[in-house]
């Protein structure tokens, strides 16, 4: 056996004979004889040796078609055990790949630039690896053939590393030419069955990094169909993988594949619940932050509901981050004890921050905005509303600094008041609700307008506000909002992108102030968005056909009021003609509306359907599912 003085004399030797085969040789085939320690002082010096010696012959050994030694030389010492040495070595080489021409990097083969890619991507805080890397992707995106011929575990290698520099033109363009390639390798193609675990997760993983492109979600379903048809081999996957793994399918919720992808995650999870004390609780909070993606899915409640017992018996010693991530995941199935009661201990827990020494001033507002979302699915335990109390302290305490609330994101503004308002009578929840309307204000001022809210954004402050419609931050909140709202009617495209839920609930608010002009406006604006989707209308859920009558109803001179009330009409007959499935709240909202046009026929038969309905009590009716 080989001491490590003789292997470091062998490559000593190899470097001054400049000879990169016989370097290769000993650092893959002898130092396998070292000791841990050994190697990896062994793996040091050799990069650092490998540096001085052959990263000045690059070009030269390029031309000798000798890229694959460079490039699994590379790949090896990049790792960790190679330490800074190995770091360095990735640096010096990517700078002499980016500075190769066209002529000179035809001589690299594609096998080796994924291992390049892989190498270069260790390092994403290098600009020499992020120029090596754009240099590597610009090879794929104009030549991307030889794409065909790459193993998955190649295209793996090249997409992990891209991952790290998504923003980057090329990188992307490059991206995309794999995905291509994902996309068309069917079942029948054993190239991404014979993918190892890892490499499976490396893929998806770079993938995910850029969801919005259509190509890109096809890869996602592929690789989310490979997961599927290895249901029964879940066990090969590590808890990190099963974790990452969630994480990426979760994107992408509305799909098939991906559903069933989490249903068999969920599934091998609850195969390994005696396992869960293995795992670690910031795999565990990804985990159910994921599944809480599909809640109407048993594997997933089920599995979440495992880990919220986990969870419980170790004490949720967890960090603000993943707090804030297993309340938002446990929130989604309100019935499950243990979902109730791993959310009432995070509550207490955010009780005990907020009464010491640093109160919760180590938490972003994304973090105590999705707590307070989540605190308001228990409205009535007395813990999640005191947490929420202290988070609206929190608020108003960073109000009185130089920034205030300056940096608070949109989301977690809506996220916010979305929480407060559900507990209406509590005044510092109404005053930490006003001081966010304040802010909602400025920002229209400031830019003229709310385009950076998401119309579901809009909505929900919109919602939020009208709990407390007489005061007047939130009064002239709600005008900025109606501005908007007015403002995205006048494009070309109205407000098609709205969702029925938004709009039903943009309705529902704005009739709060219904003695404002303002208010009238934009819901005419909303009406008729309703108008041109009468085809649409059976679309509409109960609670939205009762908001929108409610709404419409406290303006009945309005004409498209009264045609929106026409078109409802219509559809509460067709229902009731069937199964109806409106509660009794819901059927009191649509006869009250109703009444404000009894000269309308339609209008008034179907007031009568409904008087008629309830009479009845008839039994098929569904138990309440509350209106906003």
């Amino acid at each position: 056996m080989a001491t490590l003085d003789e292997l470091l004399a062998t490559i000593s030797h190899a470097c001054r004979c400049q000879d990169v085969r016989a370097f290769s040789g000993s650092l893959f085939d002898d130092s396998k004889q070292l000791t841990r320690s050994n190697r990896a002082r062994f793996l040091r010096k050799a990069a650092t040796a490998f540096k001085i010696a052959f990263v000045p012959r690059f070009e030269e050994d390029i031309r000798l078609k000798l890229a694959s030694k460079y490039a699994t030389i590379c790949d090896a010492l990049s790792r960790q055990s190679g330490g800074q040495a190995g770091t360095d070595l990735s640096k010096a080489l990517a700078a002499q790949l980016s500075r190769l021409n066209d002529a000179q990097m035809e001589q690299v083969d594609f096998t080796s630039l994924s291992l390049f890619a892989c190498s270069f991507g260790r390092h994403p805080a290098s600009s020499d690896c992020r120029d090596g890397m754009i240099r590597i992707a610009e090879v794929c995106r104009d030549k991307s053939e030889p794409l065909q011929d790459l193993t998955g575990e190649h295209l793996s290698l090249l997409i992990s590393g891209f991952s790290k520099w998504p923003d980057q033109p090329a990188v992307r363009e490059a991206a995309l030419r794999i995905a291509t390639e994902i996309s068309c390798r069917t079942r029948s193609d054993d190239r991404l069955s014979a993918l190892t675990p890892r490499h499976l997760l490396m893929l998806v993983n770079g993938v995910g990094k850029w969801l919005g492109e259509e190509r890109f979600h096809t890869a996602v379903v592929i690789i989310a169909d490979e997961l599927v048809r290895r249901s029964d081999r879940l066990s090969d996957f590590t808890q990190e993988q099963l974790a990452n793994l969630i994480s990426v399918f979760s994107k992408r919720p509305e799909d098939s594949s991906c559903r069933k992808a989490a249903i068999a995650i969920s599934n091998e999870l609850l195969r390994r619940s005696d396992q869960l004390s293995d795992f670690s609780q910031q795999r565990l909070a990804k985990l159910v932050n994921g599944f809480s993606r599909w809640p109407g899915e048993l594997a997933p409640r089920q599995a979440t509901a495992k880990i919220a017992g986990e969870l419980l018996r170790r004490g949720l010693s967890v960090d603000h981050h993943e707090l804030a991530s297993l309340v938002n995941g446990f929130s989604k199935w309100t019935a499950e004890v243990a979902c109730l009661a791993a959310s009432v201990a995070i509550a207490d827990q955010v009780i005990r921050h907020a009464r010491g020494a640093e109160r919760l001033s180590y938490f972003r507002y994304q973090e105590l905005g999705v707590l307070v979302n989540g605190f308001s699915k228990w409205r009535q335990d007395p813990s999640c509303r005191q947490a929420t109390i202290e988070i609206a302290g929190e608020v108003l305490a960073r109000c009185d600094r130089a920034d205030g609330v300056s940096c608070i994101t949109e989301q977690a503004l809506a996220n916010l008041v979305n929480g407060f308002s559900k507990w209406p009578q509590q005044l510092s929840l109404r005053d930490a609700t006003a001081a966010l309307a304040r802010e909602v204000v400025y920002r229209a001022r400031r830019a003229g307008q709310l385009c950076d809210f998401t119309q579901q954004g809009l909505a929900i402050l919109l919602n939020g506000f009208s709990k407390w419609p007489t005061e007047i931050p939130l009064r002239e909140a709600k005008t900025a909002i109606a501005h908007e709202v007015l403002s995205r009617a006048c494009r070309s495209d109205r407000l098609s992108h709205f969702t029925r839920r938004a709009l039903a609930i943009l309705a529902n608010g704005f009739s709060k102030w219904r003695q404002e002009e303002i208010s009238r406006h934009a819901t005419v604006a909303i009406a008729q968005e309703i108008l041109r989707r009468t085809f649409q209308v059976c679309d509409f859920s109960e609670q939205e056909l009762a908001q929108l009558m409610r709404a419409f109803s406290h303006w009945p001179k309005e004409v498209t009021s009264r045609e929106v009330a026409v078109v409802i009409s219509e559809e509460v007959l067709r229902r009731l003609t069937g199964t109806a499935r409106f509660t009794e709240q819901e059927f009191a909202y649509l006869a009250n509306g109703l009444a404000k046009w009894p000269e309308v026929a339609i209008c008034h038969r179907a007031a009568a359907a409904i008087g008629n309905w309830t009479a009845l009590g008839d039994r098929r009716r569904t138990p309440c599912h509350a209106a906003v």
